[in-house]
């Protein structure tokens, strides 16, 4: 179940290779834990300019955001059989974006959490409606609870 990890330049200096391997640890835990240990993901750590020129480009949003998800094929949950032993797509993190929200002392841990976040959204959860952001917070604590 490979995790593939790319970090750009700026990114790849604010956070280690020690970081990046811990994230793309949390997502392999994260898939074993439902079940999804044969599908694979990207994650991406990145900056602001990027993922604003992404978040342009494929929502119509000129700002840089946290994360932002790529899903190859539109799963309806993470118990979806079509997500099974798949590329379920890409993660993308500003880790600028990040750093700012958490500050430099818990990055670390807020880059996890983003990525948690990205994989509920490549099994097809958003938050967009009160019931499916509930929902998608209940994933999301879940899969940190039990990668921690």
């Amino acid at each position: 179940m490979p995790v593939d990890v790319v970090a750009r330049k700026d990114a790849g200096r604010l956070v280690g290779a020690a970081a990046r391997r811990n994230v793309a640890n949390r997502l392999r835990v994260a898939l074993r834990g439902l079940g999804r240990s044969r599908s694979s993901a990207t994650l991406l750590f990145t900056g602001d300019d990027e993922i604003r020129a992404l978040n342009r480009e494929f929502r119509g949003l000129d700002r840089a955001t946290d994360v932002l998800s790529f899903h190859m094929q539109e799963l309806k949950s993470e118990s979806d059989p079509a997500g099974d032993g798949v590329f379920l797509g890409d993660i993308v993190i500003s880790v600028d974006t990040a750093r700012r929200h958490a500050g430099r002392a818990r990055l670390n841990r807020e880059l996890e959490r983003l990525a948690i976040h990205g994989l509920c959204h490549l099994f097809g959860h958003d938050h967009h409606r009160p019931g499916q952001a509930r929902r998608m917070r209940a994933l999301e604590r879940q899969l940190l609870a039990a990668t921690a």
